[in-house]
């Protein structure tokens, strides 16, 4: 009595404990009463007699023990999962490090000591009774017999992330059957009157192989080239775009771009966002802790209380919104000048104003490139080749020597009799071609001796007979010979202002020759200013003057001279001295027009392009499409070539050097801004070794995940719909479709991994390091226990702090794209930083908050849960041996972030001397090393 009259107002521990008991009893006797009802709904309910009944009910009491022991089984498993077996396990039977397929045989092996359990004390030595039969059934003897199939269900998560989106088919339940023999007694006679053997199955409840799939998908997209390390480039990214471009704008901008502070901050928070991507949730704890520390190390206080936080902290359909450009901007200390200069630099034009001024400069040794082409391009333009052609027609009028047949003797020409010039011939207007000539008569004499042969007879004696013998005799006759010639000299112009000029970009060459209007005469033309260009006449002059008018007579005279080329001579013109600065003026004039036409698209800016190879890659094609869209209006041949001639020597040498320039700005483009991108790809190469084309892909991906909008769920909903085991999805009205909820919790320690302190797990507090020598370890003042460690190692390297030129000093300004040399054009400037993480959870807990299937007497039921810890010899119930340990989660990566920016000396870099390469404690424990080469 005195129990129910106290009065103190407390409830005595004793009433708690019998409250629990009369709880815990009734609990147990509700779940019988389910137990039975069920085993009695599994049967059919047909007119047959009691042995089939009692086989019926042992058959569904049966199956409902394989549920309920694969629960327990896998309850077990998820509490204390195998991560590493042991070889000489039974389980093991393989000889393969397969640990899926070991953690099936611990299924098997624990569901088959929980059923034997029930077998014995249920099924054996005829306790299964029902209306005078009883029904048995063997232990049995192999685990192995057991055989476990797969259930795989699709996964909606709902809004799909931007990228890296997890899989969507997963293992979610095991369905679990199992040979038994059973048989049958009559228990008034004691005689057996059936035995068989049957299967028995069931669908485990447990959706322990969902969870298990997820959190093992989670740890491999932690580790190299996967999912995480995408995410910690975006947010990186971000943090070097923001404090990059301000830096860059700003002289007072950050001092350091990268440091291990903010590393932390996104390598937090990219554990968080993918967990949100997997699990649709992400842990409560670590959100809260995140978002303190974030507005703690950007607002720079050192302390942050959790109701501050909390009150300012707005949950947004369930999830905690998070804006890395933002975090970024606020970073550098300027909110409003770094958002105002990202903004900025989105819009830089890399025109070809870097192209245009290279190829212009007159402060190389040389001089310009275009000056020199310009000195190359006239002396072909302005010179000639002349020779002398002459055309003889040839009469020759012999004296009459009639009766004289034979030529005995004739004299030399001589001298001519007389010689006049008769004619001249007109001007060709095509070249190769006449440009002045001569018709003269000649007319030469001489004296010719014909002989005419006669035979004459007369006596003689032959062999002293006398005979008529013949001697053969000649009369000769001199007559006059007349040779009358007409002769035309021509001054000719065999050749003109041949050029070949080779165009770098289009790979052709302008090869001309013949091809200037009337080149030998002056003419008034008009460019910037009005001109006389006197053309090739000087040459003509020179020619006329020095070789054909003293030579015409002797031309005449000499009576071999005939056909065309001869006295064949070039002719180098000096050429007007107001050309060369017309030429420029011409290129000046496209120089203009490329600016004003020819910029950048907004398209190309480090958001799409993040990768500055990439960046100067499209460049050059961006600019190359727009100056070849305007090349014939920038060279505008038609204003000095028409009819297929050049209007003037003065016209083709500007011509030329127009074709030639857009041609040459073309290939300089491709040539400076393709360099640059093999420049920096071989510096990333250098930089990354195999991982190299790993961090371009995460840098091009993080770009497209920074202009999503990123969140931490908290634990959302998602719909699981029953798929075939090739992922194919049954159509709602079939059968086999079914669809559920899953909701699921995350809860890892610690709750936020630092980076520059030690977490002690026993203890769950944070230990201050203190470095020994060269090792840091925990603070031995505050007591940490034994399983203390450094959860986050963090390390990041300027690549490029040693290798800046022409920066300002105690700027570390980048690599400049490329170098100022007479070959090269300083086209942009880049810099690089390495990343490299190691982190490691003490604790990972994953709960299925909407499978609350695991029996408890005082509670009803427990979820499924799925944890990753380190625990050593985990023992099998079922023999009490061990099979293998758990680990904890454990990650690692390295990665990289990139900038680029228009040339100038201030270029962006790390400025604090020393911190070029960070070393977190935990890298300096691990024995980090590099060396910037």
């Amino acid at each position: 009595m005195r129990l129910w009259k106290n009065e103190d107002a407390r409830v005595p521990l004793a009433l708690i404990g019998v409250l629990f008991v009369l709880i815990s009893a009734g609990t147990s006797l509700k779940l019988s009463q389910m137990d039975a009802r069920m085993a009695s709904s599994m049967a059919t309910d047909t007119d047959i007699n009691a042995a089939d009944t009692a086989l019926l009910y042992a058959r569904a009491d049966l199956a409902r023990i394989v549920n309920y022991a694969g629960m327990a089984a896998l309850k077990q498993m998820g509490e204390t999962p195998v991560i590493e077996f042991d070889p000489n396990s039974q389980y093991n039977t393989s000889g393969m490090p397969d640990t899926a397929e070991f953690n099936r045989n611990w299924a098997k092996g624990m569901m088959t000591h929980t059923m034997n359990q029930y077998i014995e004390s249920n099924y054996m030595y005829d306790r299964y009774q029902y209306r005078g039969y009883a029904v048995n059934v063997e232990p049995i003897t192999n685990w192995n017999r057991t055989d476990i199939i797969p259930i795989y269900m699709a996964l909606d998560r709902g809004p799909e992330p931007p990228l890296l989106a997890p899989n969507e088919t997963y293992q979610t339940y095991w369905k679990a059957t199992v040979p038994l023999t059973i048989s049958i007694v009559d228990l008034a006679s004691g005689d057996t009157i059936d035995e068989q053997d049957i299967i028995v199955g069931n669908l485990i409840l447990a959706r322990y192989p969902l969870l298990e799939s997820l959190t093992t998908e989670y740890e491999t997209r932690l580790n190299g080239a996967e999912a995480v390390m995408t995410e910690t480039t975006a947010f990186a990214m971000g943090y070097t775009w923001a404090r990059g471009y301000l830096q860059y704008y700003k002289p007072k901008g950050p001092k350091n771009i990268v440091d291990n502070e903010h590393l932390s901050l996104i390598v937090n928070g990219a554990l968080l966002l993918d967990q949100g991507f997997v699990f649709n949730s992400a842990d409560p704890a670590s959100i809260i802790e995140y978002g303190m520390q974030t507005k703690r190390t950007l607002e720079g206080k050192k302390e942050l209380d959790m109701a501050e936080f909390l009150s300012s902290a707005e949950l947004v359909n369930g999830s905690y919104q998070v804006d890395p450009n933002a975090d970024a901007a606020m970073s550098t200390g300027d909110f409003f000048n770094a958002t105002k200069v990202m903004d900025a630099a989105l819009h830089i034009d890399y025109n070809a104003t870097p192209i245009t001024d290279f190829l212009n400069n007159d402060s190389l040794p040389d001089g310009s490139a275009v000056r020199s082409q310009i000195q190359d391009i006239i002396p072909p333009v302005y010179s000639t080749t002349l020779a002398t052609g002459i055309d003889r027609q040839v009469t020759t009028i012999p004296g009459d020597h009639d009766g004289y047949e034979s030529s005995h003797s004739i004299d030399s020409w001589g001298e001519p009799d007389s010689m006049s010039q008769v004619g001249t011939v007109s001007r060709d207007a095509y070249v190769p071609g006449n440009l002045y000539g001569e018709i003269w008569e000649a007319t030469w004499t001489r004296e010719h001796v014909w002989r005419h042969y006669y035979w004459v007879e007369y006596g003689c004696i032959k062999n002293g007979v006398p005979s008529i013998c013949q001697r053969l005799e000649h009369n000769d006759k001199t007559t006059i010979d007349t040779r009358e010639d007409r002769v035309t000299v021509t001054l000719k112009a065999k050749e003109n202002s041949k050029t070949s000029i080779p165009l770098n970009y289009a790979g052709t060459t302008i090869s001309t020759d013949n091809d200037i209007d009337d080149a030998f005469s002056s003419k008034d033309v008009d460019y910037v200013a009005t001109h006389t260009d006197t053309g090739l006449e000087e040459a003509y002059d020179s020619y006329k003057s020095e070789t054909f008018d003293p030579n015409v007579e002797s031309n005449v005279k000499n009576m071999g001279f005939d056909g065309d080329n001869y006295d064949a001579r070039t002719f180098d013109v000096t050429a007007p001295g107001w050309l060369e600065m017309e030429a420029r003026y011409a290129v000046e004039e496209i120089t203009r027009q490329i600016r004003s036409d020819v910029h950048l698209s907004p398209d190309i800016n480090y958001m799409e392009y993040p990768n500055p190879a990439d960046a100067m890659q499209a460049t050059a094609i961006d600019l190359t499409n727009k100056i070849k869209a305007n090349q014939s209006r920038y060279v505008d041949k038609a204003r000095f070539y028409s009819g297929g001639k050049y209007s003037s020597c003065s016209a083709k040498t500007i011509s030329q050097v127009r074709e030639w320039y857009v041609d040459e700005v073309l290939y300089q483009v491709n040539k400076q801004y393709g360099g640059a991108s093999n420049k920096i790809n071989d510096e990333i190469d250098s930089s990354f070794d195999d991982s190299a084309d790993d961090v371009r892909e995460a840098n091009n991906n993080g770009a497209s995940l920074l202009k999503s909008a990123l969140c931490f769920p908290i634990g959302l909903t998602m719909r699981a719909e029953h798929v075939m085991d090739d992922g194919t999805k049954y159509d709602v009205d079939d059968l086999a479709y079914w669809d559920e909820n899953v909701t699921l919790g995350v809860d890892m320690a610690p709750d936020y991994l630092r980076h520059d302190k030690f977490y002690d797990p026993e203890q769950n507090t944070w230990i201050d390091a203190v470095k020994i020598g060269a090792q840091y370890i925990a603070d031995p003042a505050q007591n940490p226990s034994s399983e203390t460690f450094i959860p986050l190692s963090l390390q990041n390297i300027n690549a490029f702090a040693e290798v800046a030129l022409n920066t300002i000093p105690l700027i570390n300004g980048g690599q400049q794209v490329l170098p100022p040399s007479p070959s090269t054009v300083w086209v942009a400037t880049t810099n690089i930083w390495k990343i490299r993480v190691k982190g490691e959870f003490h604790q990972f807990h994953l709960y299925d908050f909407d499978n609350e299937c695991h029996p408890h007497p005082i509670f009803g039921h427990e979820a499924q849960i799925y944890s990753r810890e380190s625990l050593i010899d985990i023992r099998d119930p079922a023999t009490g041996s061990v099979v293998g340990y758990n680990n904890p989660i454990k990650f690692e990566f390295t990665t990289g972030t990139f900038i680029f920016v228009p040339p100038s000396p201030k270029g962006v870099g790390d400025k604090r001397e020393g911190e070029t390469i960070e070393n977190s404690i935990g890298a300096i424990n691990e024995g980090w090393e590099y060396e910037i080469s």
